[in-house]
């Protein structure tokens, strides 16, 4: 579910605040009103029967219907009274009035009582009583102020909900120019997460806001400045990282190159003599040769390393790919004393990978496995397939790795053997990047190094 905005839950909070104060406003504003409405109705009933009853005393006294009806019928003519009805001081019914038949019927009841002379009151004392002559009964409908309360009610409902909809409208413009500054600030957000910086955000009408904006602009022009002053000092770092490769290149080489030139050129002073045997020069021969051949062997791994050509990608299965490099380390390395024994997966893994550049990899880690064990030393090859991943272990038995090794052994050349170039493992963490796997090393007790190779793959 998407989150509400900050503008919606301010419109939320004050509808709901809104409509809370206008429900108990309307509720107790109607309460009062149709109380005090109902009350002022009943009284104007009770003061009409009374009225009834006062003059209704003549008649009672001299017996007079005529006169009572006269009376009642003026009654029943009023508004709401629908009944009115006389009996004397038995019960008996004198006069009965009455109009269409109505519903929500009420009564108001009054006494006809003989009042007493004044020289009477005064000669007995206020303990004398009025005699009862009968009674009057009011029958009203409340229909007619039931229908004006219900119409109070609606009108006053939709003042209210008119005055809710006016403040509510209200706030909505005045929330408008409070949240435009804030959306226009997350849309030049985004405009600079992208890379821009000449995004800018014109001021609010509040002064807040405008603040906001002169602060965010400033910002801007800011991190401008300082990426300009991070880029230039990005490129003479570069140039000078450039420039630290190309001398650390060049010392290489020239301390590669330098002994060989020297084997060379030491061959070349003894074939100068003239007294020399056969033997001698053929020797020398064998030693021109194999140091040429270092020399395109350290030239072409230089080659490879600084030049890496564009992968081809293309279905390979692993784990024949493995077991024929395997096939053919073993002709070079067995003669050297060391066994390279392999634990391979018979399952089929299918990869995208550039076959050429992914045996080269695993054949300098595995060529760095056989040149780190000792002379009889042994080599295992192990393959399994886990969670779609293919994952390979090169397990050797030499002296292990330092701290100071394993920090440093995938950089380019850093090596520690005499006759390294530093470079076979830094292509092959390269080629791994690649194809990106993942390549890591650890402890081989009780010693050696174990190089693990995780590559994605799937089964056939």
């Amino acid at each position: 579910m998407k989150a509400l905005t900050f503008q919606q839950r301010l419109l939320l909070g004050v509808l709901l605040l809104l409509g809370a104060t206008t429900i108990t406003l309307g509720l107790v504003g109607a309460h009062l009103g149709e109380a005090f409405l109902r009350i002022r109705f009943e009284d104007r009933m009770a003061f009409l029967a009374r009225y009834l009853a006062l003059n209704s005393e003549l008649g009672m006294l001299i017996g007079d219907q005529r006169m009572l009806e006269r009376l009642a019928n003026n009654l029943l003519s009023e508004k709401d009274v629908v009944q009115v009805l006389v009996e004397d001081a038995k019960g008996k019914i004198l006069v009965k009035v009455e109009s269409d038949p109505h519903t929500h019927l009420k009564k108001a009841v009054a006494e006809i009582q003989l009042r007493q002379q004044e020289e009477n009151q005064a000669f007995w004392g206020s303990s004398v009583q009025n005699q009862i002559l009968g009674k009057v009964h009011v029958v009203y409908t409340t229909s007619g102020i039931d229908e004006l309360l219900a119409k109070l009610r609606t009108r006053y409902a939709v003042a209210i909900l008119g005055l809710a909809a006016v403040g509510l409208l209200a706030f909505f413009f005045f929330s408008r120019s409070l949240v435009a500054p804030l959306k226009e600030l997350v849309k030049a957000s985004r405009i600079v997460a992208k890379g821009d910086l000449n995004a800018r955000i014109e001021p609010g009408s509040l002064p807040e806001t405008n603040e906001l904006a002169e602060a965010f602009n400033h910002m801007l022009v800011s991190l401008a400045e300082s990426r300009k002053i991070l880029e230039e000092t990005y490129q003479e770092m570069i140039q000078q990282k450039a420039l630290a490769e190309v001398g650390h290149f060049a010392l290489t080489v020239a301390h590669e190159v330098k002994n060989p030139l020297g084997i060379i050129k030491g061959a070349l002073d003894i074939f100068k003599k003239q007294d020399i045997d056969n033997v001698i020069k053929s020797t020398m021969i064998e030693y021109v040769d194999e140091e040429i051949k270092r020399l395109n062997r350290l030239i072409q791994d230089f080659l490879d390393f600084s030049r890496p050509r564009k992968p081809i990608f293309e279905k390979v299965e692993l784990n024949v790919l493995i077991k024929d490099l395997i096939q053919r380390l073993r002709l070079e390395w067995e003669e050297k004393g060391i066994i390279i024994d392999t634990d391979i997966s018979e399952e089929k893994c299918l990869s995208r990978a550039d076959p050429d550049m992914l045996s080269q990899a695993l054949f300098n880690v595995i060529k760095n496995a056989c040149e780190a064990s000792d002379t009889d030393g042994h080599v295992l090859v192990k393959s399994r397939l886990s969670h779609g991943n293919w994952i390979t272990q090169i397990a050797d038995t030499g002296k292990g790795m330092d701290q100071e090794t394993q920090k440093r052994a995938l950089e380019p050349f850093y090596t520690t053997k005499a006759q390294g170039t530093g470079l076979g493992l830094a292509y092959a963490a390269r080629v791994i990047e690649i194809h990106r796997c993942e390549m890591s090393f650890t402890e081989n007790h009780p010693k050696g190094t174990i190089f693990e190779i995780r590559l994605e793959c799937r089964k056939t």
